[in-house]
């Protein structure tokens, strides 16, 4: 690799600007995050979902383990993750150990998640762009807060804001190595891209294959000059000693025990497993995601796309490179590998896109400023351009952005999917059913799941047993024989049949004479549970006894 340049330190005049630039960031960071705690607060009483429900649970076990001094407890539940990797889940159990397990709590740590992530993305464009960073770093942020997206995960219990942080700030260090690299600098950009990694698989291969990418077109480039490296410099390879020696010992260590390197590969399958490799909807969709969700308004994805486009013509940039590649690493990952259908999925890697349109922009008014006679025709049409559709997007944006942040509650109510109605049902459970006893769940569904059970027991009854659940399919001999035999490996004292949800077949009577083989029935109620824009769910709980 040549010697990196050790930039001048900045003069005061930059330092003041830079400082301010910060500051005005954080103030708009805080407005985000009080409006996000706001909903989180008016929403408290809607209960987890499975999945926010999956990604608070084994969290909350470990911070009750740690509570009652178990650390064999904690460390076999964080050792028992496989399918979602810990590196979340460890620091989410500190914060429940410290301030309590709760669904507001939860849902607070990544509203922080994603304010913290908002002034990384700052410090990556001070570190693009001496001159202007500050500029193009407050632009970014901005883009960033508007994002429907991440507002959304950032009042959810998802990890898309706790990867987007990470991310982030792996990708901060790694530009810093850019400038000087040092042993140190490396070490830590390795540690960061494996905490990357264990935050979310996803995270960590887009920003792993950004780095090793820009790193390969560096050597690539050096190759010619090696024999010039004098004796303070890195050779190419104690660089990648530093930089992926660590983390590929820690990938060793987590990938090699049992079970972890199959979750890994069962999480990286397509969610949308029947969906073609390459077709139509795949390639519009997300665009059109990214246009209607994750910009201040519409016509600002024809910004985005110029600042794509810049990026491009200015890859020889290693700083503008790592973005790109980062940025068209993530795009490729979800429309060609996993091809999930929601925008959530593809909003984790916007902000690399925005990072660059924010650059570009500043670029622009460099050259605007500066160097407009020298500049060629076509450079200052396309100037021109993008300005008059700056100009058009903001005035467009003035009405998008104030329906978006004026919705946003009706917006969580659907997203949060469940109603607090499901605690009636919950709450009937729990005064039925002894505090220290255990239970199957037969005919769970999303929005009332055992994960989301599981959750509350650890909340309320403090423990840490997952309830053991049963979605039936028709009746056959071999599905009775089956549950017959899930429900006496169980061992459980009581069984719960919902009857009238979305998922799976009636339990009677088939599979409830199964359930009378050793169980008696105790109670049964109706329930009502009202859904946002459906017809309500009558849901009728019967609660078996086992028998004497």
């Amino acid at each position: 690799m040549p010697a990196a340049q050790t930039p001048a330190p900045p003069s005061p005049a930059a330092r003041s600007r830079n400082w301010l630039g910060l500051l005005l960031v954080l103030v708009l960071d805080t407005a985000v995050l009080l409006f996000l705690i706001r909903h989180i607060l008016a929403f408290q009483q809607y209960p987890f979902d499975a999945d926010e429900a999956n990604h608070a649970l084994a969290a909350q076990q470990m911070a009750l383990a740690l509570r009652a001094g178990n650390l064999g407890d904690f460390t076999h539940i964080l050792a028992a993750q496989n399918f979602y990797p810990p590196g979340v889940t460890w620091l989410k159990a500190l914060v429940f150990w410290l301030f309590g397990g709760t669904a507001v709590t939860a849902r607070l740590f990544s509203a922080t998640s994603l304010f913290l992530a908002v002034p990384v993305l700052y410090a990556i464009c001070l570190e693009i762009d001496d001159k202007y960073g500050w500029l193009s770093g407050l632009i970014a942020a901005s883009l960033t807060l508007t994002m429907t997206s991440l507002l959304v995960n950032g009042a959810l219990v998802m990890l898309e804001t706790p990867g987007l942080f990470i991310s982030m700030l792996a990708l901060w260090a790694y530009l810093r190595v850019l400038k000087r690299p040092s042993p140190a600098r490396l070490l830590l950009t390795s540690l960061l891209l494996t905490l990357t990694i264990l935050t979310k698989y996803t995270y960590g291969a887009v920003t792993l294959t950004a780095v090793a990418l820009t790193e390969l077109t560096l050597a690539a480039s050096t190759f010619p000059h090696a024999s010039r490296i004098t004796h303070h410099e890195l050779r190419t390879w104690q660089r990648w000693a530093w930089l992926f020696g660590p983390l590929a010992l820690a990938l060793l260590l987590w990938l090699g025990r049992p079970g972890n390197l199959s979750g890994a590969v069962d999480y990286a399958q397509p969610l949308a497993g029947d969906a073609a490799w390459l077709s139509w909807r795949g390639l519009v969709y997300y665009p059109l995601s990214l246009a209607r969700h994750e910009t201040p308004a519409p016509l600002f994805a024809l910004v985005n796309l110029a600042g794509l486009l810049w990026a491009f013509a200015n890859w020889r940039t290693p700083g503008i490179r790592l973005l790109l590649l980062y940025f068209l690493a993530g795009m490729g990952l979800i429309m060609l590998i996993n091809h999930p259908f929601n925008p959530r999925f593809i909003a984790t890697f916007v902000p690399a896109l925005h990072l660059l349109t924010a650059v570009m922009l500043t670029h622009a008014l460099h050259i605007t400023r500066h160097q407009w006679p020298q500049t060629p025709i076509w450079q200052r049409a396309a100037i021109i351009l993008v300005a008059g559709l700056l100009l058009l997007a903001g005035w467009q944006s003035i009405r998008v952005l104030s329906d978006r942040f004026r919705q946003f509650g009706v917006t969580m109510e659907v997203e949060y999917e469940t109603h607090p109605a499901l605690n009636d049902l919950a709450d009937w459970l729990q005064a039925e059913i002894p505090p220290d006893a255990r239970f199957f769940l037969v005919n769970p569904w999303d929005q009332f799941s055992g994960e989301s059970i599981s959750w509350r027991l650890a909340t309320t009854n403090q423990t840490t047993w997952a309830v053991p659940y049963a979605i039936l399919p028709a009746a056959t001999p071999d599905s009775l024989a089956q549950f017959q035999q899930t429900l006496t490996a169980s061992q459980v004292e009581y069984v719960v049949v919902l009857e009238g949800g979305p998922w799976g077949m009636p339990a009677w009577p088939e599979y409830t004479a199964v359930i009378e083989n050793g169980f008696n029935e105790m109670r049964r109620r109706q329930f009502t549970i009202p859904l946002h824009g459906q017809s309500p769910w009558q849901i009728q709980a019967i609660i078996y006894e086992k028998e004497d």
